[in-house]
């Protein structure tokens, strides 16, 4: 059962890539997508053994690394924490699978889709079951790779290429630090499975060491989980098909960096000046990703801002040591937000592939089941009370409160809701209320999808509307310190500022923009520009950085080093040696009968004289 859960995805992923012409398009989706139920059964059993029956269980299969210094395992970790990442990517990768078999309908490399699509929820799966950091590697580094060829799956489209190639650097620069985690983490403590570490960290490891490791595993988790800095290439990644940005922003590629600080808990609860850097990143990301997200006009780099910003608060919860809450609101954070995208697709499915919510409008009487569907995770993801998002959300930011020396986590966490309800709001508008912007022959044949397209919405309906309330005691009993006493103004105060933003939204979409037009000043359109281009992160960071990388490295590694150095001492400089060479012995031959016989005359001689010299 437990092997079954990771193989089940890899089998689906090999047949339908190897082959996916023999089986065809809808033979491709129903084997992938019936590889997933398989998992996701296998998943809810072993969440019932793990985490209802408190049984955690440990598979070892073989070795891999062995040295004398270092014996690690190939080997399965099953605990609570592995069966609810399990039950969440298996529950949306199953989802995603059902989906898309409608929404690439005539697209002619489904099989290849639909392989890369299992691929992805295999590596993740071997992410959240490995008991050991070089295995949890391989994942990493998998998911890394297939968010590269789904985000690039439409290879022919230019805007695709880089958004590709951008995630797969940035993604680099996280992945390093986690490289270095791990040697520091080798010599630390001789070892690199969880436990064995773990174990030894209250008696071994020096508080100087434990933080440098924390800190070095949290660049990792600033690359995947798209933290303040190396977030850049997230919102760029929508340039692939929508059921890919809901599997990476809902269920996988996020998820993981979150995932890698709950598992290194241990570690991090040694390192106090770690878990403030957390806080601080976390919070400031929320913060960011929230006022970026106010004015973006395309329907998925929406979703994807608001992403960004829900994974501050998981950081944030990390941050502030409450670890079991961090996962609860991942959890609930998968199913709202798998709702939101895979509700976009089936919007932009309607409008022939329209993503700009400026030609949008007036389609809540064409697709009424969409526009439903994305007011539940529009509510949901705002925090309105008793849905699934209220019961995380605004734990994280009492939790937060608590936290006397980082009080502004908790002010900037309470006013990013705010701006979340606001473009929320704004979103649901647009897209759906306001007067249309749509072209005439495409509003009118705007329709719903078929059952396929509809199913996994419903589901997913469920889960952001129930989710929440069903689980939070099993998460909460997760706690090991109870909750702090906060008053009931504080308890307020985020469903308090989320429906001020979303009244603001409605009062200012609901009216015309002349009411608004002294507001307009120098001021206010450069603070417009300011936060539509992001803070300018992408700008500071190819004039700053990357510009003086590639100057170093055309000079240096270029210029100096690959036709330098490398060139004179290697095949080309010996190839040039040896031409000049056989270019000096072939001028010896210049056809002059003269110079023949006075070469001839001198080897006589030299001959000569070698045989009577006295010693021979």
């Amino acid at each position: 059962m437990y092997i079954l859960v990771v193989l089940a995805p890899l089998i689906g992923a090999l047949t339908s890539g190897l082959f996916g012409r023999k089986i065809g398009e809808k033979g491709a989706g129903i084997l992938t997508s019936g590889c997933l139920i398989i998992s996701l059964s296998w998943s809810t059993l072993i969440f019932y053994e793990t985490t209802l029956n408190s049984s955690t269980t440990y598979i070892k299969l073989w070795r891999w690394l062995d040295s004398d210094l270092l014996t690690t395992y190939f080997g399965l970790q099953f605990d609570s924490l592995t069966a609810i990442m399990l039950l969440v990517v298996t529950t949306v990768s199953t989802l995603v699978h059902i989906f898309s078999t409608a929404y690439m309908h005539g697209d002619p490399h489904i099989p290849r889709f639909m392989s890369y699509l299992s691929l992805f929820t295999f590596l993740m799966i071997v992410l959240v079951t490995s008991d050991n950091y070089p295995q949890l590697f391989i994942g990493w580094e998998g998911v890394g790779l297939c968010s590269y060829l789904l985000i690039n799956f439409w290879l022919t489209r230019i805007e695709a290429n880089k958004a590709a190639i951008k995630a797969m650097l940035v993604n680099r620069v996280g992945d390093i630090g986690l490289v270095l985690a791990m040697f520091a983490i080798w010599d630390q403590f001789g070892s690199l499975d969880f436990s064995s570490t773990f174990n030894m960290v209250p008696s071994l490891a020096s508080s100087n060491n434990i933080t440098l490791i924390c800190l070095l595993l949290f660049i990792g988790a600033v690359g995947k989980s798209a933290q303040l800095g190396l977030h850049t290439w997230l919102p760029d990644a929508m340039e692939g098909p929508t059921p890919v940005s809901a599997l990476i922003h809902a269920a996988t590629m996020v998820t993981a960096g979150v995932f890698l600080l709950i598992r290194s808990s241990p570690l991090l609860e040694q390192a106090p000046l770690a878990l403030m850097v957390v806080t601080i990143i976390g919070s400031l990301t929320a913060f960011m990703a929230a006022t970026v997200g106010l004015v973006q006009n395309d329907l998925k780099k929406v979703i994807a801002y608001s992403t960004c910003s829900q994974l501050g608060y998981m950081v944030v919860a990390c941050g502030i040591s409450h670890y079991s809450i961090s996962l609860f609101h991942l959890m609930n954070h998968a199913f709202f937000k798998a709702l939101l995208f895979l509700s976009a697709g089936s919007v932009i499915h309607a409008l022939a592939d329209e993503q700009d919510m400026r030609k949008m409008g007036g389609l809540m009487k064409s697709i009424p089941f969409t526009y439903t569907m994305m007011v539940i995770g529009s509510l949901s993801l705002m925090g309105f009370p008793y849905l699934t998002g209220f019961y995380s959300k605004d734990l994280i930011l009492e939790l937060a409160y608590d936290q006397y020396y980082l009080a502004f986590a908790h002010w900037l966490g309470v006013f990013s809701a705010l701006l979340t309800a606001f473009y929320s709001i704004r979103l649901v508008y647009l897209t759906f209320i306001s007067n249309t912007n749509s072209r005439k022959e495409i509003f009118i044949h705007a329709h719903e999808g078929s059952w396929n397209l509809t199913l996994p919405l419903i589901l997913l309906a469920l889960g952001s509307l129930f989710v929440g309330y069903l689980t939070k005691e099993v998460l909460w009993s997760f706690q090991a310190t109870l909750p702090p006493i906060i008053p009931i103004s504080v308890k307020l105060m985020p469903v308090v500022f989320s429906l001020l933003g979303a009244a603001l939204a409605i009062v200012l979409y609901h009216f015309s923009a002349r009411a608004f037009s002294p507001l307009v000043s120098p001021i206010s359109l450069a603070s417009y520009t300011f936060l539509y281009s992001a803070w300018q992160f992408n700008y500071i960071i190819n004039h700053f950085l990357v510009k003086s990388v590639w100057r170093v490295g055309h000079l240096i590694s270029y210029r100096t080093l690959d036709r330098g150095v490398l060139e004179l001492m290697g095949p080309k400089g010996i190839s040039n040696f040896m031409i000049k060479l056989t270019q000096g012995i072939s001028n010896l031959q210049s056809g002059l009968v003269f110079n023949y016989a006075l070469v001839i005359l001198i080897g006589t001689a030299i001959l000569i004289l070698w045989t009577v010299w006295p010693p021979y």
